[in-house]
């Protein structure tokens, strides 16, 4: 057990460990206008931060009133596959962090295993997680409901009161408030995380090595 109590450290994948999400959404926004589906980056990051794909789908299909095209999935996926590998990063401190945790650590997330696969593959985590990682397809529901942190503590045999979790969206920070975790938020601009449960707020990922 650390010094703080905890026994488990649950990281979010997209925008904690990987710095996958202004790729993303800018991705996802270009595919969505050019298919009759105006919207911008920065409402994209507003809308569906956190949120899983088959939710951020049916926003659209509602808001707009019309479905997707079948092939639009497809598409988004290559381009992104296509963007990711030219462009992804780990989060700036986030091998050096992961190499001082001495807790078990694992992964969960609403992003689906091939994509957590991919990413942390991509940016050279893969083998701090191998084994441990936990998607919100293992579960009836996606964040914001608790049911991938509750799944992933139960998996790594930890009582959830003994977790944290390193978020940076508030439907994460819900989800692991819900779970009955106690919620680091990682982010630029906090006050969000903070109103959704966040315990501490940080901005630099180096940081956290001390606080945990």
């Amino acid at each position: 057990m650390g010094k703080t109590g905890f026994k488990l450290v649950i990281f979010d994948c997209d925008g904690v460990l990987v710095d996958s999400e202004p790729i993303i959404n800018r991705i996802f926004a270009e595919t969505l206008t050019e298919f009759g589906f105006p919207i911008t980056h920065a409402e994209v990051t507003q809308k569906f931060v956190g949120k899983s794909l088959k939710t951020c789908l049916e926003i659209i299909e509602q808001s707009y009133n019309k479905p997707l095209p079948d092939n639009f999935m497809e598409l988004c996926k290559e381009r992104e596959i296509a963007s990711l590998q030219r462009e992804l990063q780990p989060v700036s401190g986030i091998n050096e962090v992961l190499e001082q945790i001495t807790l078990p650590k694992c992964v969960a997330s609403n992003s689906s295993h091939c994509h957590i696969q991919f990413v942390l593959k991509l940016t050279g985590l893969l083998h701090q997680f191998e084994g441990k990682i936990y998607s919100c397809y293992d579960v009836p529901r996606p964040k914001p409901f608790p049911d991938v942190y509750l799944h992933a503590a139960e998996q790594m045999n930890t009582n959830p009161k003994h977790c944290v979790v390193i978020e940076d969206s508030v439907p994460g920070v819900q989800a692991a408030c819900a779970a009955g975790m106690t919620v680091f938020g990682y982010a630029q601009h906090g006050d969000a995380l903070t109103a959704a449960g966040a315990k501490i707020v940080f901005n630099d990922m180096q940081e956290l090595s001390h606080m945990i």
